[in-house]
């Protein structure tokens, strides 16, 4: 991984801040929206942040959001998909751009919502799949390259036969 800095926006939404900080180690740091952000080569937020687009910088900037966008953009997600009845909904990742908060889509992956599924377990579903989608496409943002979807199926922590106890975010031990 090339010597870039990364700013995480701190947010409420610590399994992600902590999934991402796992991954990158020393290359991130956690700073709060109204921080001086000119020295990062990519800003990471984890949600919506009202205020930041007056916080502007021309580095790169990209989000999490709980929904597989263009549906459910707008605040709430969660709890406007979840009560719309669709079967499918998910998270993504994108660019944030100046112009307009959601830019290109970088990543989505599905999140089914089940007949008998409760709004907190798909709150919770959700979660994990975005701890477990925005490293490594973070990573791949910082390597210069395209992120690959077979990237969510490696075992980044390299524990074999659970050495990792169950206690590694990053797989499925």
């Amino acid at each position: 991984m090339k010597n870039k800095r990364v700013a995480i926006i701190n947010s409420e939404n610590k399994k992600i801040i902590s999934a991402i900080k796992e991954v990158l180690k020393d290359k991130a740091e956690i700073l709060e929206k109204d921080a001086d952000l000119t020295n990062y080569d990519l800003i990471v937020l984890t949600g919506y942040e009202s205020n930041f687009e007056n916080n502007f910088t021309n580095n790169e900037v990209i989000n999490i959001h709980p929904s597989l966008l263009p549906a459910f953009k707008e605040e709430d997600a969660i709890t406007k998909s979840y009560l719309s009845g669709v079967k499918v909904s998910g998270v993504t990742i994108h660019k944030v751009e100046k112009e307009h908060f959601f830019g290109k889509i970088l990543a989505q992956y599905p999140v089914l919502i089940g007949l008998e599924t409760h709004l907190e377990e798909f709150k919770d579903d959700l979660e994990k799949v975005g701890a477990r989608l925005y490293p490594p496409v973070i990573e791949s943002i910082l390597n210069d390259s395209v992120f690959d979807f077979q990237d969510l199926f490696k075992n980044p922590c390299n524990h074999t036969n659970g050495g990792c106890n169950g206690n590694c975010s990053s797989c499925n031990h």
